[in-house]
């Protein structure tokens, strides 16, 4: 038997981000489960959803080198609810012996032949592209991408992020485009959501990547991840999105970004279940009109800027305004309009695009 013990504060941290990792599928036992080592004075905990391996490793206080898998769900609350400054964890052959408000003991994952369930330990030895990635860097590409994914499988290469070489990090749908100027890898990929999320959690700035055909492994002291890039790179219309971002619009406004979201939850309120999710934006001298296309609710945003004015009047789908606006890192908006396809939304090294809806009164004559 071997025992360590560990302050229970950077335990519920390592298990808490371990535990976003495990994705509980019920076809895939070790999806549910999670995997702690002790060696060499540190604790290191790994949870997979299958396509991606995630280890999150910190210090421990005292104690043996130690092996085990046990349940996520059962351990991860255990932890979660326990009190006590420090927890002392007793390792047996089949069971874990759980040493802080109480003791309980949890039954430890037995492969089929009855030995404990280890963890496959991933590695690049001989990486196609290294380098360094930075958490800031992928926190911004969540606030301002992930809001353009696409959520349904109808085209599977949209709905993850493509970091490309030569065009930054894309994300699309039907109705929404953003593009971020990050160079990310030096080559072209398409990740998962998913990996940005757990990278995410690091506290360190710094995170080093290897890429070697279809997968990838991202580490720092705190952090390991090893996942499989997705299929779809020759898929993703990348040449579509970068001649539409490019595109040169001769008006454009800016308006303050909480009035233009508390515009649209206002206008919100009166679009019936049975009427089309939208509503109408005019580019007004004075300011920018939004109407509902029932006509129930109408309400004008005042100027804080505007270049090119020109009187237009689009359809615009209500969520896909609102998560771009809410996706917009100033407290001001620049919008670019005039086109009859698209609005434009553009930082110094953001453009978000928004698809226009055909005019439902257009439709009437």
């Amino acid at each position: 038997m071997s025992s360590f013990s560990v302050e229970t504060g950077v335990l519920k941290s390592v298990v808490v981000k371990a535990a976003k990792g495990a994705s509980n599928n019920k076809f895939s036992a070790i999806t549910s489960l999670m995997n702690v080592e002790v060696a060499n004075g540190k604790i290191h905990v790994t949870t997979t959803d299958s396509n991606n391996y995630l280890t999150v490793s910190d210090r421990i206080v005292s104690g043996e080198d130690a092996q085990f898998t046990v349940n996520v769900d059962t351990f991860s609350k255990l932890v979660a609810k326990t009190s006590t400054d420090s927890v002392t964890i007793k390792v047996s052959d089949d069971v874990i012996s759980f040493v802080g408000n109480g003791t309980y003991k949890i039954p430890i994952q037995l492969d089929v032949d009855g030995s404990p369930i280890k963890y496959p330990k991933h590695d690049i030895n001989n990486p196609e592209k290294s380098g360094v990635i930075k958490t800031s860097v992928i926190k911004s590409v969540i606030f301002h991408n992930k809001p353009s994914l696409a959520l349904t499988m109808e085209a599977p290469h949209l709905t993850g992020y493509l970091c490309s070489e030569d065009a930054g990090v894309i994300s699309a749908d039907s109705y929404n485009i953003c593009m971020s100027d990050y160079d990310m890898f030096g080559k072209t990929v398409l990740l998962q959501p998913i990996i940005f999320e757990l990278l995410s959690m690091s506290p360190d700035e710094e995170i080093s990547y290897k890429l070697y055909g279809n997968n990838a492994l991202f580490e720092n002291a705190n952090i390991k991840l090893f996942s499989n890039l997705m299929d779809g790179v020759e898929d993703y219309p990348v040449d579509i999105i970068k001649g539409i971002c490019s595109e040169e619009y001769e008006s454009d406004c800016t308006l303050p970004k909480n009035s233009i979201i508390s515009v649209i939850d206002r206008l919100s309120l009166f679009i019936k279940d049975n009427d089309i999710n939208g509503v109408y934006m005019t580019f007004t001298e004075k300011g920018v009109t939004f109407e509902s296309i029932n006509g129930s609710g109408i309400e004008t945003i005042p100027y804080q800027g505007s270049n090119g004015f020109q009187n237009f009047t689009c359809c615009v789908g209500v969520d896909s305004l609102k998560k771009q606006i809410a996706s917009h890192s100033g407290e001001s908006v620049n919008i670019s309009y005039g086109s009859d396809r698209t609005l434009m939304i553009k930082d110094d090294n953001i453009i978000q695009v928004i698809s226009l809806m055909d005019d439902p009164r257009a439709s009437k004559q």
